[in-house]
């Protein structure tokens, strides 16, 4: 799948398990769990653009021109205009190198404040809780930090900094890591507030006590950007437990967005048969294919050799799913694959009047320049 396709498809996934915690799930106390449906939802919205069930799907497959069309070279390679990396490229790995450096700044930084602690300090990063001995309600915010330690937090928060590092242009990446962290202080106030002599109290402890923020990537007891919302879930009465059946919807979901980002266009038109009414065509016919491959392909090989390639035209007649099914080398290989996708768009098969989805298989012969 391209790079595009992938971000684009897992960009979709990630705003409808968003769009279903905000509406349905946001406001209820059930952390643990909510805190498992954002971790879940985000890892799923990686994975499932990548996964392909079409290969369930039988598609009518023709062999092309197997073993027949020789490719000679003339012991150089065709100088083509064309970049290895275009320039949306090149910004996105440029994202990915400022973020990933920008993380390694941040975990220095915490590093560097947990051993100098300044005064005030209420915080913990792993199995580190640093808290000013003189502190007032001290027994309250050890409670809290101690739950941001046992609960393991700081993988959570280090797991969605690295995803950010590969999805830097995806701000939806920044509103799980807002919600997620929300999700922790619900966790270790609902706990901590124990240790005071009410919730209502401990909120007024929140509210009024100036403590010193923690570090970015660090579990802070005070953030000024979560207060408001942390007090709020305080006075919320407990979910009752039919509330639970709020999750049960995400099954349905996922089966939405599984076929969703599994299935590409024309998946559900392939038909039950290898029997098509018109195969698909490239412009022109098979003389203007095997004359588009002999201008395009570039050969620099030094010995026979095959490559047999597959691919499928959709019902758009765009090149889609090309795979070696017969290796010869890598760089045969390589510029076998590279010429059969930058193929222009072939006309697409037809069954009963409707435009399906077609295989095809193609043997490509490379042999020597002979002086």
């Amino acid at each position: 799948m391209e790079m595009q396709l992938y971000f684009f498809w897992s960009g979709i996934s990630m705003t409808i398990f968003y769009l279903f915690y905000l509406l349905l799930l946001k406001h209820e106390t059930f952390f643990l769990v909510n805190r498992i449906y954002l971790l879940s939802a985000l890892c799923l919205s990686i994975v499932l653009p990548l996964l392909d069930f079409s290969v369930l799907m039988p598609l009518p497959k023709i062999e092309l021109m197997f073993s027949s069309l020789p490719i000679s070279g003339n012991g150089k390679f065709i100088m083509v205009d064309e970049k290895d990396f275009s320039w949306l490229s090149t910004i996105y790995f440029s994202g990915v190198l400022l973020t990933s450096t920008w993380l390694m700044i941040k975990l220095f930084s915490v590093k560097r404040q947990i051993k100098r602690a300044e005064r005030g300090s209420a915080f913990s990063f792993w199995k580190t809780k640093v808290i000013d001995q003189d502190l007032s309600n001290f027994s309250a915010i050890d409670a809290h930090e101690n739950v941001h330690v046992t609960q393991l937090h700081t993988l959570d928060i280090l797991l969605i900094e690295v995803i950010g590092i590969f999805f830097w242009f995806n701000p939806l990446i920044y509103c799980y890591s807002r919600s997620l962290k929300l999700i922790h202080e619900y966790q270790a106030d609902d706990h901590a507030a124990s240790f005071a002599e009410s919730k209502k109290q401990y909120a007024m402890m929140l509210f009024l006590q100036n403590f010193k923020a923690g570090p970015i990537l660090t579990n802070s007891f005070y953030s000024p950007f979560l207060l408001e919302a942390r007090i709020k879930m305080l006075q919320r009465k407990k979910s009752n437990a039919y509330q639970m059946l709020k999750y049960v919807l995400v099954m349905p979901l996922m089966v939405l967005l599984i076929t969703l980002c599994s299935f590409r266009s024309g998946y559900f038109n392939g038909g039950n048969t290898n029997k098509i009414d018109k195969a698909a065509t490239f412009p022109g016919g098979f003389s203007a294919f095997s004359e588009y491959l002999l201008k395009n392909t570039r050969n620099d090989s030094k010995t026979n050799g095959r490559v047999v390639v597959s691919f499928i035209v959709d019902i758009k007649g765009k090149i889609d799913d090309v795979r070696i099914d017969s290796s010869f080398n890598e760089a045969c290989d390589n510029e076998a694959l590279r010429v059969i996708k930058s193929s222009p768009k072939w006309i697409p098969a037809l069954k009963d009047g409707r435009k399906i989805r077609s295989q095809y298989q193609i043997g490509i012969n490379f042999k020597p320049d002979i002086q």
